[in-house]
């Protein structure tokens, strides 16, 4: 094969794959939950690396590069600040996570179905009501799932999160 050949097929691959989350607000030392550009921002959930139902911690981390501009929870009881849920399609399926800071709760959530495709993303609401709905840019990393869900501990969203 030419050369010329060999870098049209790598250009062309480069080109056709989707962009995958790189950027992320967690540490090497912490788990990536879920990470996507929002576009200018960048929406990550960390996880401590002993979490479990007794120990260790879950953060929703939203901003630019380098620059926090909220962390949840920040409370010292978190289970009463962070909900989750699985999500039942026909043809699919997903999960959210539930971040709750008083009348304000950031829903991180990803999600597949058969006649819409895929859903990734963070919606905020303020007291019940959708008040903004962000979707990723790229293909999030993610580990939203009911094995992630029980290992955390993590109780049951009360609420129904309908995806936008």
């Amino acid at each position: 094969m030419k050369p010329v050949a060999v870098v049209s097929i790598g250009l062309f691959c480069m080109i056709a794959l989707p962009a995958v989350a790189t950027d992320t607000h967690c540490s090497e030392q912490e788990q990536i939950v879920f990470s996507c550009s929002l576009g200018k921002k960048i929406v990550s959930v960390c996880a401590s690396s002993d979490l479990s139902p007794d120990t260790g911690y879950l953060q929703y981390r939203i901003g630019k590069r380098n620059t926090l501009e909220l962390v949840l929870p920040i409370s010292t009881q978190p289970e009463q600040h962070i909900q989750a849920r699985i999500l039942m399609f026909a043809g699919g399926g997903g999960g959210y996570l539930r971040f709750i800071n008083g009348g304000y709760h950031y829903i991180v959530y990803t999600a597949i179905g058969k006649g819409w495709g895929v859903k990734d993303g963070v919606s905020v609401e303020k007291n019940n009501k959708l008040i903004a709905n962000f979707k990723c840019q790229d293909i999030p990393v993610s580990v939203l799932g009911e094995a992630f869900f029980t290992r955390a501990g993590l109780p049951v969203d009360r609420q129904e999160f309908f995806l936008p």
